[in-house]
């Protein structure tokens, strides 16, 4: 039995030893320490070398020289890629790949990796682990300043991503340093030589309309498309291919490999599905679908036989495909061959993860299958609004959990999509930073990460920011809201947590020491700032204070670049004419304004109804968008009390009818009052064209306004818009 001095004394000699074994590279304001490259160094080991230096010079003022080896070298180093005399790197044939190692070997230092990516993440693991650094953003890089600069012996550390692919789809993810240094090794990323490459495809994913294009073959072999409804379809979306046709099989193949000869360096070949739905309903794709008991038995058998043809012509070769919409579910007989990736797309609740919600129902069976089943299955997962990307989206503990069960489940890796398009989407950057933690080691506390980017991001305003990041949580947890991938965010953010969340931040906008804090905070606030925009009577936007928070809105997204609101082309610059338009104070000629009154239009069968912008002449022009249902017509009728007019005036309803992209066989557009048709035209071309009605006759009355659209029995591209219309006395 140990004494209690023994148990008092052990801890303080081994501290003292671990201490006379520690490493000082830089010490009194100098180092005696060189970093070492190879003699014949790679482009990733001058780039890591140049990165090691500039985080070491950052942090304490000393820059270490960059030396090539030699074996008659002195002075003790940080070895990235090589080895002092007499040792070597040390790695495994098992690591995984983009894994790697640290050790020290008396003064010195051994940087290695498996691979060239294992080589670059070497050194940032190294600066996280034992230097204390923390890349949390594009904008934002924790670099602790030191005047002694220490490492601990090291006797093997080893790092292994359980993910060999990587990929957070923000729009600040993608410059080749902030992905380095956040490991992230996907497509989307600048990543090159320097950083050791990254994980390439091509295409990226939808490749079903680019193996097989419409455009080419259509019109003479329809039946290379899809049956839909018993008729063939050609389109990119809702659209697929007859993937029992054995010449569509040909075509594809060849294709396959043709890109292949194009695109020699990249290692993994799309051949996936289109967008939306649309999946072949002739008898021989259904007789597989039958067998399969799913969507993608006739996809992976298709799919399997030009796997089966890559692998005798490139061996190292992957063929990727996607289950993805209709086609989830794995199928009951066929197994992927050994180089095809299954691409899963996600599936299930955001605030909550799909393990707890009905949004999720049988999405977890289906990782656990698919990972049965085949060596290689990404994820593609969905974290964002993708009709909002401002709006509150309290989704963190949902990420996180997600994540987690990936990484638990055997998946290989994961892109989460968030706003790719622009910077400034809501919580951009701490979901990035979360996303990117977890898929370099889905085992951390995300809390523990949460506070980690807060303290570092926002700095004096930490505390206020992971108070409102709590109530956020709070919202999250209300077991009947749910979201995912595009939805109203009125329906799932209450006008409470907008009143809180604007009072905390406004506290935390107080507390930032530093106008880089400012305008992090600033970008918090923006999410509560637009929804009072876009939803002014529900979150009580006061009128005198619209014009006010339509100018903080406009100085934060010009400072911060941000182009989108939504997916698709630049929206903000419409979002922001829009509402320019919506509280800009209207000519007393204007009775009533349908577009500001939209919401109280009383919708009958309409297929879609809001609000929308639309091109008119060179001017930005506010429109009801009115999408015709497939069957019959959509009304929306307006309760309006027309007032009296004086003898010589008119009452004239204005307006203009377009189209916010190409219509097939255009619209009818038609204007009932009460129960009488009182205006009608059908259209095809696309810009406004401008109309009026004269009112006058009704002047003094209530009545009834009908806005009517007809598909005309062809609802496709039927993208009809009413150009702000209003009801004005003409004098």
């Amino acid at each position: 039995m140990r004494s209690a001095i023994s148990i008092l004394i052990c801890p303080i000699l081994l501290a003292l030893a671990q201490s006379a074994r520690a490493i000082d590279l830089v010490a009194g304001g100098k180092s005696d320490y060189q970093i070492v490259i190879p003699a014949q160094p790679e482009p990733y080991h001058e780039f890591t070398a140049t990165e090691l230096q500039h985080f070491l010079t950052e942090m304490s003022g000393v820059k270490l020289p960059i030396a090539r080896y030699r074996p008659d070298l002195n002075a003790p180093g940080l070895f990235v890629g090589c080895a002092p005399a007499g040792a070597q790197p040390t790695t495994s044939a098992q690591s995984r790949a983009d894994g790697g190692c640290l050790r020290t070997t008396g003064p010195n230092v051994i940087l290695s990796g498996n691979d060239p990516r294992g080589q670059v993440y070497a050194v940032y693991v190294l600066l996280e682990r034992y230097l204390g650094a923390r890349f949390l953003a594009r904008d934002c890089t924790v670099v602790p300043k030191r005047g002694k600069v220490t490492l601990p012996e090291i006797t093997l550390d080893r790092f292994d991503p359980p993910y060999m692919y990587r990929e957070t789809l923000y729009f600040d993810s993608f410059p080749k340093h902030i992905a380095a240094r956040q490991r992230l090794n996907g497509p989307t990323t600048q990543c090159d030589a320097d950083t050791g490459g990254k994980v390439a495809f091509f295409p990226y994913v939808h490749s079903f309309c680019k193996l097989v294009p419409p455009e080419k073959y259509f019109k003479d072999h329809p039946e290379y498309f899809s049956l839909v409804g018993g008729k063939r379809v050609g389109e990119h979306i809702h659209s697929q291919l007859c993937l029992t046709n054995p010449d569509v099989l040909r075509i594809a193949t060849e294709q396959v490999l043709e890109w292949i000869a194009q695109h020699p360096d990249v290692p993994i070949i799309d051949v996936s599905q289109n967008d939306g739905n649309g999946p072949c309903e002739c008898d021989k794709c259904m007789a597989v679908v039958k067998e399969e008991d799913s969507q993608h038995g006739p996809i992976l058998r298709f799919v399997n036989a030009i796997a089966d043809v890559v692998a005798k012509k490139y061996p190292d070769k992957w063929v990727e495909t996607l289950a993805y919409a209709y086609s989830t579910k794995p199928p009951a007989k066929t197994r992927p061959r050994d180089n095809v990736i299954i691409r899963l797309c996600h599936a299930g609740c955001f605030f909550h993860g799909f393990e707890r919600c009905d949004l999720g129902a049988k999405h977890a069976d289906y990782v656990r299958q698919w990972c049965k089943l085949t060596k290689r299955v990404f994820i593609w997962y969905y974290t964002t609004n993708f009709a909002h990307y401002l709006a509150p989206n309290p989704n963190l503990d949902g990420l996180a959990k997600d994540l987690k069960f990936y990484g638990a489940s055997g998946v290989n890796g994961v892109m989460v999509q968030g706003d790719y398009q622009s910077p400034g989407g809501e919580l951009a950057e701490l979901r990035q930073y979360l996303a990117a933690q977890l898929l370099w080691d889905p085992k951390r506390d995300p809390m523990e990460i949460r506070r980690e980017f807060c303290n570092g991001y926002y700095d004096k305003a930490a505390p206020d920011v992971l108070e409102f990041l709590a109530l956020m949580d709070a919202q999250a947890k209300r077991p009947d809201v749910h979201a995912f991938a595009a939805w109203d965010p009125k329906d799932t953010t209450t006008p409470e947590f907008v009143s809180q969340g604007l009072a905390i931040l406004a506290r935390a906008r107080s507390h930032a020491n530093t106008p880089d804090v400012a305008n992090r905070v600033d970008r918090l606030l923006l999410p509560l700032w637009y929804m009072q925009l876009t939803y002014p009577n529900r979150y009580a936007l006061p009128a005198d204070q619209a014009a006010q928070v339509l100018a903080d809105v406009r100085r934060v997204a010009e400072t911060s670049k941000i182009t989108h609101v939504r997916e698709g082309g630049p929206s903000m610059p419409a979002w922001l004419a829009e509402m320019d338009a919506r509280y800009a104070k209207l000519s007393n000629s204007v009775v009533y304004d349908l577009y500001l009154n939209l919401s109280k239009a009383k919708r009958t069968n309409c297929a879609d109804w809001r609000g929308e912008t639309i091109k008119k002449g060179n001017k930005t022009s506010l429109s009801i968008f009115h999408h015709p249902p497939a069957q019959g017509y959509g009304d929306a009728t307006f309760e309006i009390a027309l007032p009296p007019v004086k003898q010589g005036e008119k009452l004239m309803l204005r307006f203009a009818t377009g189209f916010t992209g190409p219509t097939t066989n255009g619209v009818r557009f038609a204007v009932r009052v009460g129960d009488n048709e009182v205006w009608s035209t059908t259209q095809k071309t696309l810009p406004p064209v401008d109309h009026e009605i004269d009112l006058t006759a009704q002047a003094g009355k209530p009545i009834q306004l009908t806005l009517r659209v007809d598909a005309l029995g062809d609802t496709a591209h039927d993208w009809a818009n009413w150009v702000r219309p209003q009801i004005v006395i003409d004098k």
